[in-house]
């Protein structure tokens, strides 16, 4: 009889994990903002409510990425999640820089950082466990 053997990444920082983790989240985030944007284009939506929908879309992202950050993994889910979401903010911070000039480092970014990474550790909690 034939037995399901589950590999598991023995080392404590699953860095494979960490890359399919922030691919599916910013796949899930391209799609949720291309759909909003033809809500704003194609219907009476108003662009005042666009700052709470990146906030939004953003959080779910760095929770998604450290949920899926563990999927292999059988210990330490929240550094690989605070992992995670602490390089979904660093490249959301180097498009930010590169597609609007006027964008740069300031104290609002220390914040995004600090939320990115437990929001991030917290997915990393979440995703271990499911």
């Amino acid at each position: 009889m034939k037995t399901k053997i589950q590999k598991y990444n023995s080392g404590i920082i699953n860095v494979k994990g960490i890359g399919i983790g922030l691919l599916i989240s910013y796949i899930i985030t391209l799609s949720a903002f291309v759909i909003y944007a033809f809500l704003l284009t194609y219907t009476s939506l108003s662009e005042f409510s666009l700052p709470t929908m990146t906030m939004l879309v953003t959080i779910i992202g760095v929770v998604i990425a450290g949920a899926f950050s563990t999927k292999n993994t059988k210990s330490k889910g929240w550094l690989n999640g605070g992992i995670a979401g602490l390089l979904y903010i660093t490249v959301m911070f180097v498009f930010g820089i590169l597609f609007i000039k006027e964008l740069g480092p300031s104290s609002s970014w220390l914040i995004k950082y600090l939320w990115g990474g437990f929001l991030g550790s917290l997915g990393g909690m979440i995703g271990i466990n499911l």
